[in-house]
């Protein structure tokens, strides 16, 4: 049961796990008293795992009218990876939500009764919340002045200095760790002793939803995603303070087209997708990982847009910032039968950024053709035309029944298209184990004089996983490639974009990269054909 706007009780349409998790939000008993008999706040924490088609956003919007009920005048965070996600996700399901509770938008001509406002001055005869607000293009305000802050790491300026009463996050899993320690979760920390207990038996003692911090996300992918579990661990110490649960599409049948499931299964890629995506099953971490000094806290960056707010339509519009449209690209390729795919890169002062992975599984013409020609599509706005192409030296052998190489076709294409190539394949490589420790020492970033690597974790999700999943198979520190042999595997995943990473790595910086402890100076590169 909940409240309506209209203050009456409301039946609400929820699954048994979003029950479950609702219910242990509001019931929670985390204050305590302590030796001097004084009530303590403490906040509760609280994480919903789940796969697509669980109801976990869902579960989110209907949080926030909990909160908004019971904590007026108060501040909510509202954060995610990218402002553009948090604003995409408010405006796509936060209506259908709102109403159900009763809830309708403000519009001065046609709803001049409405209880919320989305990124605009709410009436001035509505309450304000206790903490100020700056400004109102980025934020849900009530009636009753509880009001939702969005927040967002590529914008963590925003989240600086704030107070907040509760913090929301949605899939929490693309946040780094260090983000939500450093900046996120000490925002909570408002009105301290201002929400009461509402419940007879807990007098004294803070309200449930105050000072609550939880989050939304499916599973994780890569090690550094691994603390959203970590709200698991703690709830086996303390679960009083703690809860931690897992859902899939199973628990939300009821809400879903009957064949959801087969559907999805259907249009994943291999198992592991829908195992991880729809499942929610975790990823296993690997010990003997060929890039052994890739760290996604490290060598990611996710501040790839610009934001204006539009007036008109009352909401942030976004354009990619994270790369230079006026200089040139670089782009490396590998090649196979049934998967080929391409990084592009732009080197930045003392800095190579990966700012895409395009890869291609099926075509009308062929898989070369079909990669350059959605590349060309992509940045077709781009002004300087010219690419420099590293990748599989293979590619420039023919093959019987074949006319043109793999290169010769990507680069017909390319040039019809209007982009001038400066071919830097490499002819040949040296052994896996002087490919392992080059990349590795310049992934460490021990030697100032090396260039750092920046990889795009929004747009390059494919690539580090393939990075993080590629293990070593001998004493040889050689690639374990038999992922690219697994027909249930999603080529996208397998080694082949790490191979295109090791091409242009290799190729650009092992002429500058000293070997320590082998008795050899920088190693030697061919040249290209």
């Amino acid at each position: 049961m909940a409240h309506s706007a209209s203050n009456k009780e409301i039946r609400l349409q929820v699954n048994q796990a979003q029950g479950r998790f609702l219910y242990a939000l509001m019931e929670n008993t985390a204050d305590f008293v302590g030796k001097d008999g004084k009530a303590y706040q403490t906040g509760f924490r609280a994480t919903f795992n789940g796969g697509r088609g669980s109801g976990k956003t869902n579960t989110l919007m209907r949080l926030l009218c909990e909160v908004a009920f019971a904590l007026p005048r108060s501040k909510v965070g509202l954060a995610s990876m990218t402002f553009r996600h948090v604003q995409d996700v408010v405006l796509s399901q936060s209506r259908k939500v709102f109403e159900e509770y009763g809830l309708f938008e403000y519009d001065p001509k046609v709803r001049p009764w409405g209880h919320y406002t989305i990124n605009r001055r709410p009436p001035e005869t509505w309450w304000n919340p206790y903490e100020g607000i700056n400004t109102y293009e980025n934020c849900i305000c009530f009636k009753n002045g509880c009001t939702i802050v969005f927040l967002s790491a590529d914008r963590p300026d925003t989240a600086r200095g704030l107070n907040l009463d509760v913090l929301l996050m949605d899939e929490s899993f693309k946040l780094k760790e260090d983000f939500y320690n450093t900046v996120l979760r000490k925002t909570v920390r408002a009105n301290k002793y201002l929400y009461a207990d509402p419940r007879p038996h807990r007098k004294g003692f803070n309200h449930p939803l105050h000072w609550l911090i939880a989050d939304f996300t499916s599973a994780a992918w890569t090690p550094e995603q691994q603390w959203i579990y970590r709200t698991e661990e703690l709830m086996k110490k303390d679960p009083q303070r703690y809860y931690f649960q897992e859902a899939t599409a199973y628990d939300n049948l009821d809400n879903l087209p009957g064949n959801f499931i087969e559907t999805e299964r259907e249009s994943c890629a291999d198992e592991l997708t829908f195992e991880v995506e729809i499942l929610n099953r975790r990823v296993v971490r690997l010990s003997n990982a060929y890039y052994a000094a890739l760290s996604t806290n490290r060598h990611t960056y996710n501040q790839m847009y610009d934001y204006q707010f539009d007036d008109q339509k009352r909401l942030y519009i976004h354009k990619r910032v994270d790369y230079d449209p006026s200089k040139p690209l670089e782009i490396s390729c590998d090649f196979n039968a049934r998967f080929t795919c391409m990084l592009v890169a732009q080197e930045f002062p003392s800095e190579l950024r990966f700012i895409d992975n395009i890869f291609v599984k099926r075509a009308d013409t062929t898989l070369v053709e079909e990669l350059a020609n959605q590349f060309c599509l992509k940045y077709s706005a781009h002004k300087k035309k010219v690419l420099y192409l590293y990748g599989d030296s293979s590619g420039k052998k023919g093959d019987p029944g074949r006319v043109t190489t793999h290169y010769q076709q990507l680069i017909a294409v390319l040039r019809k298209k209007g982009w001038s190539v400066k071919d830097c394949v490499q002819n040949s490589y040296p052994p896996y184990k002087i490919r392992y420790r080059v990349v590795n020492t310049i992934l460490s970033e021990s030697r100032p004089s090396i260039p750092r690597i920046r990889i795009n974790e929004l747009e390059c999700k494919s690539l580090l996983i393939s990075l993080q999943h590629a293990p070593i198979i001998s004493d040889n520190f050689e690639k374990d490639k038999r992922s690219e042999l697994d027909e249930k595997l999603d080529q996208q995943y397998a080694t082949h974009l790490s191979d295109a990473f090791d091409y242009i790595v290799f190729k650009k910086f092992a002429r500058i990269v000293p070997l320590t402890g082998s008795g050899r100076g920088p190693v030697r590169v061919s040249s290209a054909a």
